[in-house]
């Protein structure tokens, strides 16, 4: 079993990067063997909006009392290439509010479409054998989770090579 969790794998930035990772966790399973993805099922109209709504995280470290914080100062997006780069800011703060630490970074992240997935797992050698919106087994919807298990493929007609299946070779009919 292997589960590739907190959408990971979308930090993945290109398809061949992607097709490795999956190639190599592939030869990594025993035959049968199954894969767990946790990815997000990308919202239309999050991607296309230019300005999106301000997101901002916090928390409490519960041993430090120390506050946490986090926000997008800025997002953009290459559609070609399906990939979403935002510049986060963090902050540490102390009881009092007083500033500890503060950082940026930026996150990138490439959205993959539900049947790109699919075909993806396909080419290098899986089954899917479900699909869920949440970790409690709800049915796929929309914008939500992406949840995929999918089944390392068994079928000896099938050769994985590279991350990609070679078709049969043609069997000479009857003389």
């Amino acid at each position: 079993m292997a589960f590739i969790a907190f959408r990971s794998f979308q930090h993945l930035l290109t398809v061949d990067e992607q097709r490795a990772t999956l190639t190599g966790v592939r030869r990594h399973l025993r035959p049968g063997g199954r894969l767990a993805l946790h990815l997000f099922d990308p919202r239309f109209d999050l991607l296309a909006d230019e300005n999106p709504p301000a997101i901002r995280q916090s928390g409490i470290d519960p041993a430090t009392q120390r506050r946490y914080a986090g926000e997008i100062l800025r997002a953009g997006r290459d559609y070609l290439n399906q990939i979403r780069r935002d510049l986060w800011r963090y902050a540490e703060t102390d009881l009092n509010g007083a500033l500890l630490e503060e950082a940026t970074r930026e996150m990138a992240l490439r959205w993959t479409y539900r049947w790109e997935l699919r075909h993806l797992l396909e080419l290098c050698g899986f089954v899917v054998e479900a699909e869920y919106s949440d970790f409690r087994g709800a049915p796929p919807a929309y914008g939500k989770e992406l949840v995929v298990v999918a089944r390392r493929e068994t079928n000896p007609r099938k050769r994985a090579s590279g991350g990609r299946f070679r078709a049969p070779s043609a069997r000479a009919g009857p003389s």
